[in-house]
């Protein structure tokens, strides 16, 4: 989220950077006393971006109605926060758990969790999982990217067949950070030059 006006300053696309981008018609398919859980890495993590996803979604994280859940002590999860491979298979169990152990929590107040947010992009692999023991609907960055990609796709069972330019599976050529406006390219370090010996390959980008 904190990409977001960044990238939508060189795209007329659809930019979303985060599940919570869809978090508004999330809200407004429940009442207002039922509740959203949103899972995030660290259960932290929201609160410094209160204003940012007020700005960007018109929704405020500390709102009563939503209930952040972070994952940070969930054991073999902690590789997130280190940069390092989840264990799925590991994670998986206690995942399920974490997500039934919240649900339950509310399950006998009169604000009981009708609704689940993956906003962390190493949680869709639990998605299923999670939709199977809870029987909620589970809404991840794959579900997020699927909404926006639907709006723009075929639909064979109705409506103006062909219309869509299929794929000719050639790459059009581009140039790194091409794009972008003057300004953009001038915050923009983009390192072409071949592999010299002790040197590390990749692009840095310093935004």
């Amino acid at each position: 989220m904190n990409f977001q006006q960044i990238a939508r300053r060189v795209t007329h696309k659809p930019v979303i950077m985060s599940t919570l981008c869809v978090l508004p018609s999330i809200t407004c398919a429940y009442a207002k006393h039922e509740r959203i859980a949103i899972f995030t890495a660290n259960g932290e993590s929201l609160h410094p971006m209160r204003q940012l996803l007020w700005d960007e979604c018109g929704v405020d994280p500390e709102d009563k109605r939503f209930v952040i859940v972070g994952c940070q002590d969930v054991p073999g999860f902690e590789t997130v926060a280190l940069g390092e491979r989840v264990n799925v298979q590991e994670c998986m169990s206690h995942i399920v758990k974490l997500a039934q152990d919240v649900v339950a929590e509310h399950a006998e107040t009169d604000s009981p969790i009708r609704a689940i947010v993956f906003e962390c992009t190493e949680l869709p692999p639990y998605s299923d999982a999670v939709r199977a023991a809870t029987k909620l609907p589970v809404f991840d960055a794959i579900t997020t990217c699927d909404f926006f990609v639907n709006s723009m796709r075929n639909n064979p069972r109705f409506g103006v067949d062909d219309w869509h330019v299929s794929w000719d599976s050639k790459h059009d050529d581009y140039r790194f950070g091409e794009f972008l406006s003057s300004e953009m390219k001038e915050k923009l370090v983009n390192d072409e030059r071949p592999e010299a010996p002790g040197r590390s390959q990749g692009v840095h980008v310093s935004m």
